[in-house]
């Protein structure tokens, strides 16, 4: 085990990266599971798309703004029905922008 002060500030640094929050640390971690509402974000898709809820209104969101980040849209999450279900559906799932691009690419 490292004792050094660069080991502990690298430590510091990597938990900042793995829990995504400014401020987090290993040994203050933030806690949940992922959130499939956030992945649905990531990979181009209306938030809510393969929730089992009926859908009234399409929540597209462009990548410029991470929702995580404006507190709106969290990462993780406790509690969320379905959740496991939901991220093997986006696992198995497309981002739209790649299959636009191959599309274009193939109907040339």
């Amino acid at each position: 085990m490292h004792k050094d002060a660069s080991y502990d500030r690298g430590k510091a640094n990597l938990g900042e990266v793995v829990c995504g929050e400014e401020g987090a640390t290993i040994d203050n971690p933030i806690t949940g599971q992922l959130n499939p509402d956030w992945v649905e974000w990531l990979m181009g898709w209306p938030i809510g798309w393969t929730s089992m809820e009926s859908i009234t209104e399409l929540d597209w969101r462009d990548w410029s703004v991470d929702p995580a980040n404006e507190g709106e849209v969290p990462r993780v999450a406790t509690g969320i029905k379905n959740r496991v279900g939901r991220l093997k559906a986006i696992g198995n799932g497309q981002v739209p922008q790649v299959a636009a691009m191959a599309w274009r690419i193939l109907n040339k």
